[in-house]
């Protein structure tokens, strides 16, 4: 698109007859370098799209882009002087943005599905038992900020994969087998730093029914494309929820946002918010 609009600027005659019409005023191109302008803009746009990796949006400007040829196409063919042979190029040129922004989009739900294969099981449950215990799976570059927390311990143990554990200022890389307990008031975070999902059990003692409920609705939440790619819940409101439920106790700088969150959270709850995460990802417990 860049080559073709540049063209329509610097050679508009050479461009014209490329294009497939005939068109004579007097050496006024006028209209081939508003032609030309706007096929520059669309290369740039979708190399912009290209480099930031913009996928889902790249197959939509790519499918709606089939316009333009198919009304390149109709212009061609509706001249005497055309043949279906000057219409080929607008034809190609359909067919590569039908085709690719349908694959693009493709792709985009592909990557989706894969996020969604991560689950999250109760094991056991504060409510019958001493300890809290879960399985569930961390995908590639979900992390969590560093923090600690006040009313229980936490063991981490390696089912499947790798996860990078801070824990006290030292940096651990958790393989299959390995095991770390963290306890309360411990500062500590964890990154899956792989390409692969990392799948964990995770034990709290004492048990905890908030906890299994944050990582239950934050997996929810996740598979439904309400979090990052991080595993941060994209509302606010929800992320101040998790941090709730969760007993999360913020470190550093960030813990000047404490009391932003406790509001936002109680506010949630009043009305009604945290009742419906509950009844809609936490079906695994009984209420």
């Amino acid at each position: 698109m860049i080559f073709i609009g540049t063209r329509f600027l610097l050679a508009p005659e050479i461009a014209e007859a490329s294009y497939g019409i005939h068109f004579n005023a007097q050496s006024d191109f006028s209209f081939h370098y508003i032609k030309g302008i706007r096929d520059v803009f669309t290369g740039l746009l979708i190399c912009t799209l290209i480099l930031s990796r913009q996928i889902k949006a790249l197959g939509i400007a790519m499918a709606l882009g089939t316009i333009i040829p198919t009304m390149d196409m109709l212009i061609v063919l509706n001249k005497d002087y055309n043949s279906i042979i000057q219409a080929i190029p607008h034809i190609s040129a359909i067919i590569i943005c039908a085709t690719t922004g349908t694959l693009l989009l493709l792709h985009k739900s592909s990557e989706r599905a894969l996020r969604t294969q991560g689950y999250t099981k109760l094991i056991s449950t504060a409510d019958t038992n001493k300890e809290s215990i879960i399985e569930y799976s961390i995908i590639p570059n979900e992390k969590t900020p560093l923090h600690y927390h006040t009313l229980f311990s936490e063991t981490f143990e390696i089912l499947h994969g790798t996860l990078e554990v801070g824990l006290n200022n030292q940096v651990n890389l958790l393989t299959k087998g390995d095991k770390v307990t963290i306890k309360p008031n411990e500062k500590h975070y964890f990154h899956n730093v792989s390409n692969n999902d990392c799948l964990i059990k995770v034990t709290i003692n004492p048990g905890n029914t908030n906890f299994e409920n944050s990582l239950l609705i934050l997996k929810g939440l996740a598979n439904e494309g309400l979090a990052s790619t991080a595993g941060t819940p994209k509302k606010i409101s929800d992320l101040a929820l998790f941090v709730y439920l969760n007993n999360s106790r913020m470190v550093g700088f960030q813990k000047i946002a404490e009391p932003f969150f406790k509001f936002l959270a109680r506010k949630a709850i009043k009305r009604g918010r945290l009742h419906e995460l509950e009844l809609k990802y936490c079906q695994q417990r009984p209420f």
